[in-house]
């Protein structure tokens, strides 16, 4: 059963796990926000987006898929766990998120096409410190300027916005650009996850650095080298305009010739780019360009779909099935089955960390997984302690007993769970939003439980037995009947 020493290792390291999953349920944040649950429980927002051609083409149903999946992605880059994204009709898609902090933003993330656009500006026309209520107004203005500056050409240049919070004051800076109609250099010069939001080791700000393809960097050096020469003929900054969409993220002013490596920053910041407007345009940007263009055509907050009442009765249910289990091993186990008990505490409690800590988004398929692997763990405390029972028939001391209980019946105990783990894996790859939770569940409450099953309960009985607690046939559930009657068999 293992020496004395190995058995209180174990024992002192399921109090250190305890004391971790203690921290992040209890004292990292309130409990009541700790478990991030899904859509059926807490509700969330629900978006209906329509997919269109730009020039009014048709799509076909394989770029509405490709749409959903990079949505998909853009929404777990965000940290939103468990969003349903699901193709309905042939050009629209439905996005249903839980508890999103600001919905109005995520949903414009994920609808935007993010084509990104680097271009040399031709002409720039700045408007310091507008108040809100008077930034469309300055839009009008700065773009009747612009129009009769001899840069713009209308067949052939286009002008783009950016707009800024202004260091000074309390208004937003806006600036317009004039640019030629399309961009001297696309998204496509960016390498795979090229973009990353860091700290410029000068300044301190937080921007985005870009990273571009080899080509894409050649390319780079032959547009900044072509606007110095430019800057050098006109007297006036070279400025490369940085383009999402048709929204300027930046426009720095180019001093040298650019390379393969690049960055967005916002000067007119004390701390750079914001870490929400850097973290968003990362994710865009790694995600790469929507096959379509997106609008919202409809967005609505829903409650949770099972009502608060199906809640309660779900989770009632479970905690009377937990319940009737801790007595279940208890009445038939004694001794044995208190030992269960207490590792089946503490499996729920170290499954419920784990659910914190990775996270993992609870909805009402995975509160079965939960029940479910509740289930595995009491059954493989039941596989070994008939094992035990088994071997106390035959005459053997419970010392004894219990360890040929351990090694006859941890075979059994392998082989259904890595069944279930398998079917578990095979339910992951082709099913899709909360049924995914519930497999994900399901096989971390499998895992654990071999743990708690065969680590901690072995730990427990061992660590009894080592100070002298007699563990009689009695209290391990075996009747002497049973023992004389197992005995004559095997006399026969």
């Amino acid at each position: 059963m293992g020496s004395r020493r190995n058995n209180l290792i174990v024992l002192a390291l399921v109090v250190v796990l305890l004391g971790v999953a203690a921290y992040f349920i209890f004292i990292d944040e309130p409990v009541t926000r700790s478990t991030q649950l899904g859509l059926d429980l807490q509700g969330g927002v629900s978006a209906q987006l329509e997919g269109s051609q730009t020039g009014g083409g048709k799509v076909t149903r394989e770029e509405m898929v490709q749409a959903a999946d990079l949505i998909r992605q853009r929404i777990d880059r965000l940290g939103v766990a468990e969003p349903d994204v699901r193709v309905q009709s042939e050009n629209q898609i439905v996005v249903q998120i839980p508890g999103v902090k600001n919905p109005d933003e995520v949903i414009r993330i994920i609808g935007s096409t993010a084509q990104l656009g680097f271009y040399q500006v031709l002409a720039a026309g700045p408007q310091p410190n507008v108040p809100q209520d008077e930034i469309d107004q300055t839009r009008q203005d700065i773009t009747e300027t612009l129009e009769d500056d001899e840069a713009y050409e209308k067949a052939k240049t286009k002008i783009l916005f950016e707009e800024t919070p202004s260091i000074q004051g309390r208004g937003t800076d806006v600036n317009g650009y004039v640019v030629r109609k399309d961009p001297d250099l696309t998204g496509d010069s960016l390498k795979q996850n090229g973009a990353n939001v860091e700290f410029d080791q000068t300044t301190g700000k937080r921007i985005v650095s870009l990273e571009l393809t080899a080509e894409g960097g050649r390319q780079m050096g032959e547009l900044t080298q072509r606007m110095l020469n430019d800057s050098l003929a006109s007297g006036e900054p070279a400025q490369l305009a940085i383009a999402l969409d048709q929204d300027i993220q930046s426009a720095p002013t180019v001093q040298d010739t650019l390379g393969q490596s690049i960055s967005i920053s916002n000067d007119g910041l004390p701390n750079g780019l914001p870490e929400d407007e850097a973290r968003q345009l990362e994710t865009v940007l790694n995600t790469g360009a929507l096959p379509v263009n997106m609008q919202v055509i409809s967005q609505t907050t829903v409650g949770p779909t099972l009502g608060l009442s199906s809640l309660q009765s779900g989770l009632l249910a479970s905690l009377v099935g937990f319940g009737l289990v801790l007595l279940l091993l208890f009445v038939i186990y004694r001794a044995l089955g208190v030992v269960a008990d207490l590792a089946l505490l503490i499996y729920a409690f170290l499954l419920w960390g784990l659910i914190v800590i990775i996270p993992i988004t609870v909805t009402l398929p995975g509160i079965a997984g939960i029940v479910l692997s509740i289930g595995v763990a009491a059954d493989a405390n039941v596989v070994i302690f008939e094992r035990i029972k088994e071997e106390v028939r035959r005459g053997k001391t419970p010392r004894s007993a219990i360890q040929a209980g351990y090694d006859k019946g941890f075979r059994a105990i392998l082989d259904g769970n890595v069944t279930t783990l398998i079917t578990a894996f095979i339910l992951f790859a082709l099913s899709s939003g909360s049924v995914r939770g519930f497999a994900v569940l399901l096989s971390i409450g499998v895992v654990l439980s071999m743990f708690t099953a065969i680590v901690i309960t072995r730990a427990l009985l061992g660590l009894l037995s080592d100070r002298g607690i007699h563990l009689s046939p009695a209290l391990m559930g075996v009747s002497k009947s049973s023992i004389s009657a197992t005995q004559e068999a095997r006399v026969r």
